[in-house]
């Protein structure tokens, strides 16, 4: 294979042999190219510095002239404010004192992005292509609708101040059960009827603090206090005594009438056998 080598305008290239010699290097050394760089960027930054220090050399010379005081009497007299005047200077966003010179990478991390952040708003998620089907990226206004629809529900609306609907749990379920039945817990006293027929599924549950103008004697002690209503109940004495005669009071009940229920269908049985036998007789006569 033949070279052809374009040697006008050099004629050292002539008498050459070779175009390298093993004394010659094909690539810079890789120190010097980052000295180099180094130096480049302290030059740039040199030349940076010397412009900004001729800037505030004019502003200051102008600040002393005559003509600004001319626009402050001027401003004054027309009742503007001087921050008509007022340049926002923005800050530069990289410096070279921000740069590590032995790595050449930047000490803060400005220009990096948060990839975890970024992705939360990203309609690709991690594992899409495992996916049989892309997720719809555009909503249906039925769908829009539905999900509004939703949204809404979780709360009251605006005239009950968007109050939300609680967590059931089983202790919250009693207590909503127990104020349901409240009418039978205390004979002496009387409520309205309740018209829900289900538990309700908007509310909120308060506690009763003690005022500073009750007696000492009128507060509850720490271990008269219980967690739910339930327990409360179960530690009135009053009310359990009251719930034992009411439950003594329904079992007679039952039992005089499963007695007299019980009577009655004897007699009835006894009638049926005694008509049997009657008719057993005057068949056989």
């Amino acid at each position: 294979m033949d070279f052809i080598i374009d040697t006008v305008g050099d004629t050292d290239l002539q008498n050459k042999l070779e175009l390298l010699k093993k004394d010659d290097k094909l690539f810079i050394d890789k120190e010097k190219k980052t000295q180099a760089i180094l130096d480049l960027f302290d030059k740039t930054k040199q030349e940076l510095d010397a412009k900004v220090v001729a800037e505030d050399a004019i502003e200051s010379k102008l600040k002393n002239l005559k003509i600004d005081q001319m626009y402050d009497d001027f401003f004054n007299d027309m009742l503007w404010s001087h921050s008509l005047l007022a340049v926002n200077k923005k800050k530069p966003l990289f410096t070279f004192d921000q740069l590590d010179k032995e790595t050449g990478k930047l000490k803060s991390n400005i220009g990096s992005v948060d990839v975890d952040k970024e992705m939360k708003n990203s309609v690709l998620k991690p594992g899409i292509e495992k996916e049989l089907a892309l997720p719809q990226y555009n909503i249906s206004d039925k769908k829009l609708r539905k999900l509004r629809k939703e949204e809404r529900m979780k709360t009251k609306g605006p005239g009950w101040f968007d109050m939300s609907a609680p967590e059931i749990t089983p202790e919250l379920e009693s207590d909503l059960k127990l104020l349901k039945m409240r009418s039978v817990l205390d004979p002496k006293r009387f409520y309205k009827k309740n018209d829900m027929q289900v538990l309700p599924k908007y509310f909120q549950v308060g506690q009763i603090m003690d005022s500073a103008l009750d007696h000492v004697n009128e507060r509850l002690t720490k271990k008269q206090r219980k967690r739910t209503m339930v327990d409360e109940l179960l530690a009135d004495a009053e009310l359990q005594k009251y719930n034992k005669k009411k439950y003594k009071e329904i079992i007679d009940e039952k039992r005089k009438t499963q007695y007299k229920t019980f009577m009655k269908d004897k007699r009835i049985k006894n009638k049926a056998e005694l008509k049997k036998s009657k008719s057993k007789k005057m068949q056989n006569k």
